[in-house]
């Protein structure tokens, strides 16, 4: 059981490199990021891109009271 603990403990800091990785060398996915952390999600790259490949998804700033609980 430790062994398998250790294991997924690997796979998760390497999953945690591979990541910060991905957003320090990719100029979207650090576009994004900034955004985020500046609360301007909307202003990023991939989310245009989100937003055209997936047009017929559409989010409601607000729900129904039925459908909140």
């Amino acid at each position: 059981m430790e062994r398998g603990v250790k294991m997924l403990r690997r796979i998760m800091a390497a999953a945690l490199v591979v990541g910060v990785l991905v957003i320090l060398f990719h100029p979207d996915f650090r576009d994004t990021a900034q955004s985020i952390w500046q609360g301007r999600v909307e202003q990023s790259a991939i989310w245009d891109s989100n937003r055209a490949y997936y047009s017929e998804v559409a989010h409601e700033a607000e729900a129904p009271y039925e459908f909140s609980e």
